[in-house]
């Protein structure tokens, strides 16, 4: 089986979009250095739980995507534990970044089943998935369901 082992993402200002995801997701990053033969490009790996990384690549000639969904990647995911997502909807909320893109609070499905998540955009309008973990119980329920639709 195939595991998804990490994300490369494309920043104009690394050192911005460090502390972005250190202090909004509690990242820690693990490794900064130049990336030979990739013409100039500077990465930042972010540590993400156990066995993923984040890396956020920087060079000069990088742009920000528009903030509207026209050229830019769909989205990626991030899911944390109830007690963990409150928080970070709030460093979300005190930081400004929840009012940057009109979504709501609700549930949506994932690999871990379906509950409560809310869009955001970083510093360069990636889009991000914010979700609650769903207890264990709950998930199996949903995958059932799911299975028997």
């Amino acid at each position: 089986m195939a595991v998804l082992d990490h994300v490369g993402i494309r920043v104009t200002d690394l050192d911005r979009s460090i502390k972005f995801y250190e202090e909004m997701f509690g990242f820690e990053m693990i490794d900064r250095r130049m990336l030979t033969g990739n013409e100039q490009v500077e990465s930042a790996a972010m540590k993400v739980g156990d066995d993923n990384l984040v890396f956020l690549l920087y060079n000069a000639e990088f742009r920000a995507h528009p903030p509207s969904i026209e050229g830019r990647p769909d989205h990626f995911c991030l899911i944390f534990e109830p007690d963990e997502f409150e928080a970070v909807l709030e460093r979300l909320r005190v930081a400004g970044v929840l009012e940057r893109l009109d979504c709501e609070r609700r549930p949506r499905t994932g690999a871990t089943g379906r509950s409560d998540s809310r869009y955001i955009l970083d510093p360069d309008n990636h889009l991000i998935e914010v979700k609650v973990r769903q207890p264990a119980v709950a998930a199996a329920g949903a995958a059932r369901g799911a299975a028997g639709a």
